[in-house]
């Protein structure tokens, strides 16, 4: 019987919104002490972790080990948040007179996942990245892998395991210090129809 391994994608803490402005790119993170507690309880101890190296999600892993010990962090560049570019911690209503000549819009995103925000990258650039990364991981059977790592990330993740379009992917919510956890088997076990992955959970918290 074949053993399958885990991985627990973890949405950083969240960070200072101001409202109006567009989010920075590498802001702190406000870390919930207490959240992270009740969910180290969900994550498996002495694995690896791979984390994102931005400041949150960083910061988030820092506070997390006080409750749960890790084998090692590797940081990982694959995994970090898509970059908005010069949008990033600009006035909303500036960004807003860049996004408004995009003849395609988002009913949920600011914008479509093909748009590539002067300096930046699209959602479908950091699909492509998330997707090499993944395709890269196999885990040894019963294996637990963890990843703290973004929102983007994540739905980047989702849009790969589970076939699901960019702009789809980019209306999926994904909560803050809550957990998404896969099983995966192994590149020598995929024999047969649907994939490496099967999703066990989204967004929880406690």
């Amino acid at each position: 019987m074949i053993q399958t391994a885990k991985i627990y994608f973890l949405r950083h803490a969240p960070v200072k919104v101001i409202h109006g402005f567009f989010p920075k790119h590498n802001p702190d993170a406000i870390i919930k002490t207490t959240k992270l507690k009740k969910l180290a309880s969900k994550i498996p101890k002495n694995c690896i972790w791979y984390v994102s190296p931005l400041k949150r999600t960083m910061q988030t892993a820092s506070a997390l080990s006080k409750f749960v010990n890790y084998s090692k962090i590797i940081k990982e560049k694959q995994i970090v948040e898509q970059h908005f570019g010069d949008w990033s911690g600009k006035e909303i209503s500036e960004v807003w007179r860049n996004i408004k000549k995009y003849k395609n819009k988002h009913n949920f995103s600011f914008i479509t996942s093909e748009v590539i925000p002067p300096g930046g990258e699209s959602f479908i650039e950091q699909c492509k990245r998330v997707k090499f990364w993944l395709e890269k991981l196999n885990p040894s059977e019963g294996e637990s892998i963890v990843v703290i790592t973004h929102a983007g990330t994540i739905r980047a993740v989702l849009s790969y395991v589970l076939q699901i379009n960019p702009d789809n992917a980019l209306g999926i919510d994904v909560v803050h210090q809550s957990l998404c956890i896969f099983e995966m088997i192994t590149t020598l076990n995929n024999a047969n129809k649907a994939g490496r992955f099967r999703l066990l959970a989204l967004n929880q918290e406690k």
